[in-house]
């Protein structure tokens, strides 16, 4: 594998190992669903995290092709879910983790193209070939 590509997808795997990190200690330390100050969908959601984040940063070096759609739909509905909590219910105590999540979600999309296995096309570009 290129080396750049190798770095890209370390730094892909250290953020979502971190992130599922993160939601595996609320749960040891809060139980199931530890986010007691959020909506149940939220706290559910969050929580499901744990496992997703970890089984995404799994398959980034197995089946790459789920592994970063997995990536692109968790950080996508994570910076929505965050977004809301954060602007429309105002729990946030702070900015700075959306913030950092939103970044992270520009790095996971523009390392898409890069990392999409070579031999396999997008799946909107297959839909359009003859």
């Amino acid at each position: 594998m290129h080396t750049t590509r190798t770095v890209v997808l370390t730094i892909l795997t250290i953020c979502l190992v971190i992130g599922g990190a993160v939601h595996v200690l609320d749960i040891v330390r809060g139980g199931v669903f530890p986010y007691r100050f959020a909506p149940l969908p939220v706290n559910v959601y969050w929580t499901s995290l744990a496992a997703l984040d970890l089984l995404a940063a799994f398959l980034l070096w197995r089946r790459r092709r789920f592994g970063l759609t997995l990536t692109v739909a968790i950080m996508l509905s994570d910076v929505a879910v965050n977004s809301y909590v954060t602007y429309g219910l105002n729990l946030a105590a702070s900015f700075a983790p959306l913030q950092l999540q939103t970044l992270f979600l520009g790095f996971v999309f523009g390392s898409i193209g890069f990392l999409w296995p070579l031999d396999e096309p997008f799946p909107a570009l297959a839909a359009r070939r003859p």
